[in-house]
């Protein structure tokens, strides 16, 4: 008899322990990403067929970096609770496409190609409670065929954190992709209206 009952309570301390092994933790790893964009059509701009973004070496990770300058000016740091869902550049390049290409004119006839590279994305500390998320990319207008450069722009931007943490840095990001997604819709429209000749470059070689 007791050894059944031995039996009994090692069974259910079994299964109890399987219970909790699989409950949610607390204080466990912060995933983030850049949200949902807000969609609006952008007519009087080149119009694209294809747009990616890649990015630096350093950038190849999900980890959430950051960088003391007020201590060491070289030095990078990464989140040890928070991520990325993804590399910056992956989250970067689905905003960006459905910010610009989901929100080209319906049957628009698109050719152009939109490449970034990433150079930079990372909160900069200028003291312990004064941070910036800094995004640096370059941008190139691809003719659709090969690799025939049309145009290039470079990007620099600079958004204050609101709270020197993960959460600000995070924050900050998403507010400095959307400033990317002003800049680019600006120097797309731009082009249209001071290169018509892109416009029907992009437009008659996806025609071919």
């Amino acid at each position: 008899m007791r050894d059944l009952c031995r039996l009994f309570f090692f069974s259910v301390a079994f299964v109890l322990s399987g219970c909790l092994g699989h409950s949610p933790r607390e204080g466990g790893m912060a995933i983030y990403d850049l949200g949902s964009p807000r969609i609006t059509l952008r007519p009087e701009r080149i119009p694209l067929a294809a747009l990616e973004v890649q990015a630096a070496p350093w950038l190849d990770t999900p980890a959430l970096l950051y960088r003391l300058r007020y201590l060491d000016d070289f030095r990078r740091h990464q989140y040890a609770g928070s991520r990325w869902a993804a590399p910056p550049a992956e989250l970067i390049e689905r905003f960006l496409q459905r910010e610009i290409l989901f929100a080209q004119s319906e049957g628009e006839a698109a050719g152009c190609r939109l490449s970034l590279a990433l150079d930079e994305f990372e909160q900069r500390f200028e003291t312990q409670e004064i941070s910036d998320l800094v995004l640096e990319a370059r941008a190139v207008l691809l003719a659709p065929r090969g690799e025939r450069l049309l145009a290039k722009q470079a990007f620099q931007i600079r958004r204050p954190a609101v709270t020197p943490d993960a959460v600000g840095g995070v924050a900050a990001a998403r507010a400095a992709t959307e400033d990317l997604v002003a800049g680019l819709d600006k120097w797309l429209a731009e082009l249209a209206q001071t290169r018509p000749p892109l416009v029907a470059a992009c437009k008659r070689l996806d025609r071919k």
